[in-house]
């Protein structure tokens, strides 16, 4: 958990220090986001992160315990 905290933070930290137009600029060509504006990563981010967490969550109830909810602090 402090990983991907750390790792959140890290990527905070770089996106905010972006200007407009960094963000605006498209991502080199490639198989993933190729072309398209730097901002389109946090959404890749997010949509990377749910498709783990769902995973995750399956994997749990496999082993036959109930998964915590994400979305609350410990």
């Amino acid at each position: 958990k402090a990983f991907v905290k750390d790792a959140y933070g890290s990527a905070c930290d770089r996106i905010a220090s972006l200007s407009v137009e960094q963000l605006e600029s498209a991502l080199p060509e490639g198989p993933i986001l190729g072309g398209l504006p730097r901002k389109q990563v946090v959404n890749g981010i997010v949509d990377h992160t749910a498709h783990h967490r769902g995973a995750l969550s399956v994997y749990v109830r496999h082993a036959g315990a109930t998964p915590a909810m994400p979305y609350a602090e410990v």
